[in-house]
This record gives C-alpha cells, sequence and structure tokens, in this order.
C-alpha cells in the first residue's frame, strides 16, 4: 500500500495513477490488493459520473486481467471479447446476460461465470459491485 497525505491526514492507497499493468515474464509473481483496490476505484471521478471504473493488472500476450467495479443499477452494455473470459466476483451481485438477455446467470462472491469468446453479452450490477475479468490464456 502506499501512503500519501490529503488534508494533514494519512491515506493510504492500494495503487497509484498512472496505473502500469504487469506484463508475464518467465520470473513474474506478484500479487494485488484487490479488494483495497477496488474500494480505491470506487472513489474516483469516473466511477462517481459513470457508475463505473476498471483498472487493467495483468495485459500479456495469451492473458489480460481487468478489474472492474460497478454502481448498483450500472450496465456494461452489450459487447463481445476476443477470447474466452472468466468472471470472478469479489463483492457485491452482477448478472451476465447473453442471448440478448434470453440467457442470463447471477454472480456473487464464491460463484464464477465464464464463456466463450466473441459471445455478445452484457453485465448488469444488482449492488455495488467489484469483480475480476479473466480473458485468455493458454494451457
Amino acid at each position: 500500500m502506499l501512503n500519501k497525505m490529503r488534508g494533514g491526514q494519512a491515506m493510504s492507497e492500494a495503487f497509484e495513477r498512472p496505473f502500469r499493468p504487469v506484463e508475464l515474464s518467465d520470473a513474474t509473481l506478484t500479487s494485488f490488493p484487490v479488494q483495497e483496490m477496488a474500494q480505491q476505484l470506487m472513489t474516483e471521478k469516473a466511477f462517481q459520473t459513470s457508475g463505473r471504473n476498471a483498472l487493467t493488472l495483468i495485459r500479456d500476450k495469451n492473458l489480460t486481467v481487468v478489474l472492474t467495479v460497478l454502481k448498483a443499477g450500472a450496465v456494461l452494455q452489450e459487447h463481445h471479447a476476443p477470447a474466452p473470459v472468466t468472471l470472478l466476483p469479489l463483492f457485491g451481485n452482477i448478472v451476465l446476460l447473453a442471448d440478448e438477455g434470453r440467457k442470463s446467470t447471477e454472480l456473487s462472491p464464491g460463484t464464477a461465470g465464464a464463456f466463450s469468446a466473441h459471445l455478445e453479452h452484457r453485465v448488469e450490477a444488482t449492488q455495488d459491485s467489484a469483480f475480476l475479468i479473466v480473458m485468455g490464456g493458454q494451457a
């Protein structure tokens, strides 16, 4: 955690902007305080004005990991991903919808969701929520 001063008070920050995503190598071993990072994302102007915010944690040739926060009622509109995706909720509750809303699954901490590359989908938050988007990967 980073310690900064704000208004004469010490503030801990989970990350500092600009944030550079980790690029994986043969020697990479790292961790992220994702709960604290999500809370910090919710204090930023982007979240306050649009109801959403995100931070790419890892960007590599075969893997991208994005920490995303959504305000209750916010929606990530219909889109598709170029690779398979796993959603891992950290807190709150989100609904993953596909097939123009005809297929849906509710996700909360302890329940992961997955879908194939190029599947049109959207994500809706029923509570203030944070989740990891894990895209790609090769075994």
